[in-house]
């Protein structure tokens, strides 16, 4: 976790003293319960101030930036640091949780809400002709090393932003659903590189429901704001807390899910320096990349590593073909600028290859 201290008014602690304040508290609970749930590099903003008016009084306020774009915000008081900071810790903890285990319900929910998709698509599946259910489904298996490729290029970059949370859907998830969407819709005679089209629209639909469903959003208070009533301290005395089983992550994702096969060889040992500068270049292309707009990077990725004009881009995203061909413009001189600014490429107009962006070379 990353504390970002502020001290208001004349404390007698150094910036120093009160991170090491506030991490002898949190290592308690906070900590490991982030760890847990895959956000310990989750950002902490703590502010301090001292207000003499009626006796000298500290007030803590904490604000965390946690996975589904949630903002737990709490305060603290006390007659010393200590006294204010537990209390504000206690309810970071409570609220963190909740926040967990809200995510946590949802999960179970959304699986089932998958399975019993999945199961009406099957249906559809098993009511089509033989002749045509064979043909679809020899169709699409070659297709899908490419296509759990996409998926996890595709949920890595979502994951980065906050989109979705790490544990949730998994590849797999999102391939059976954009697998089982094909073949329900299944026309014989298709070339492989209009049913790989058909198997990408399909991931991304998946992909942007899910987007759409892990959404939380939250009003914050101001951190100068008058604490909140605690109701966390009235409910507990009446309601007997819940208990969620947490889902633990079958995968991970990293920078290498996002990256050309290629570029990586697992079985070096020893990197010599010129891969080390190549990898902290492809770590900074990969951040540049997220910060595009989703179409944007959607099709710009499809034109470098899947070699697609226009026309396919636009048939894949729901566009027009104007409209695709202005988004690869305009994420290429976006990726272009970034990267050139912080001279990993040359500044030199023209088209950026995506291959060379996520290579980082030079």
């Amino acid at each position: 976790m990353k504390i970002v201290p502020s001290l208001m008014g004349s404390t007698h602690l150094t910036a120093a003293d009160w991170v090491a304040l506030l991490e002898s508290l949190l290592r308690k609970e906070v900590v490991p319960l982030l760890d847990k749930r895959g956000a310990a590099d989750s950002t902490l903003h703590a502010t301090l101030s001292q207000q003499k008016r009626g006796g000298d009084l500290f007030v803590i306020s904490l604000r965390l930036s946690l996975p589904g774009k949630k903002i737990v915000v709490v305060q603290g008081q006390g007659s010393d640091p200590r006294q204010a900071a537990t209390q504000a810790v206690e309810r970071l903890f409570r609220e963190t949780k909740r926040h967990f285990d809200r995510l946590s319900g949802q999960h179970q929910y959304k699986r089932k809400a998958r399975r019993q998709l999945l199961k009406q698509l099957k249906a559809k599946i098993d009511a089509l002709p033989e002749a045509l259910n064979t043909e679809g489904k020899a169709g699409i298996e070659p297709l899908l090393e490419r296509l759990e490729a996409a998926a996890r290029r595709e949920l890595a970059y979502l994951r980065a932003v906050g989109d979705l949370p790490m544990d949730y859907p998994t590849v797999q998830d999102v391939v059976d659903e954009a697998v089982a969407a094909a073949r329900v819709s299944w026309v014989s005679g298709r070339d492989e590189d209009a049913v790989y089209r058909q198997l990408l629209k399909n991931l991304f639909k998946a992909i942007d429901r899910e987007v759409a469903a892990s959404r939380v959003y939250q009003q914050s208070d101001p951190l100068d704001a008058p604490a909140p009533a605690d109701a966390m301290q009235q409910a507990e005395s009446m309601v007997e807390e819940e208990i969620y089983e947490y889902y633990q992550p079958d995968e991970e994702l990293s920078l290498a899910d996002v990256l050309p096969a290629e570029a990586f060889d697992p079985a070096a040992s020893e990197p010599s320096q010129a891969e080390i500068d190549g990898a902290s270049e492809q770590t900074f292309a990969f951040e540049v990349f997220k910060d595009l707009p989703v179409g944007w990077r959607r099709s710009l990725l499809l034109a470098g590593l899947d070699a697609m004009n226009a026309a396919a881009i636009a048939e894949i995203l729901d566009t027009t073909e104007e409209s695709a061909q202005q988004w690869v413009m305009q994420a290429s001189s976006f990726v272009h600028a970034r990267l050139a600014d912080a001279g990993v490429i040359g500044t030199e107009a023209g088209q950026v290859s995506v291959f060379a962006v996520l290579r980082a070379l030079r």
